[in-house]
């Protein structure tokens, strides 16, 4: 398992954050395997950006950025642009399986 640094727009972060959007499409430069875990931190126009208590979000640099973990579940090259993947990916340390 490895764990990519990666920037995420600001207009896809919240949508990722809160689960509306599952998946990332990315250039498979880094040989992604399922169970990787992305460490997606905001970025906007060349920035890193946090969220301030207020809802604003400032710039500043990569390690006070928001980032979120990520667990890459599936990943397929179907149809995509040579050299390109898709990756299934839910938050990780979440347990959504039911025991039995």
């Amino acid at each position: 398992m490895k764990i990519h640094e990666l920037k995420l727009d600001d207009f896809y972060f919240d949508d990722v954050k809160y689960g509306t959007k599952r998946f990332e499409i990315r250039k498979n430069d880094r040989d992604f395997q399922a169970g990787d875990l992305l460490a997606l931190s905001r970025f906007k126009d060349g920035e890193y950006r946090e969220r301030t208590l207020l809802g604003e979000r400032r710039i500043t640099d990569i390690h006070d950025a928001d980032t979120i973990l990520m667990s890459v579940d599936y990943i397929t090259d179907y149809e995509q642009k040579e050299g390109y993947v898709v990756m299934g990916i839910s938050p990780f340390g979440t347990d959504d399986e039911v025991e039995e």
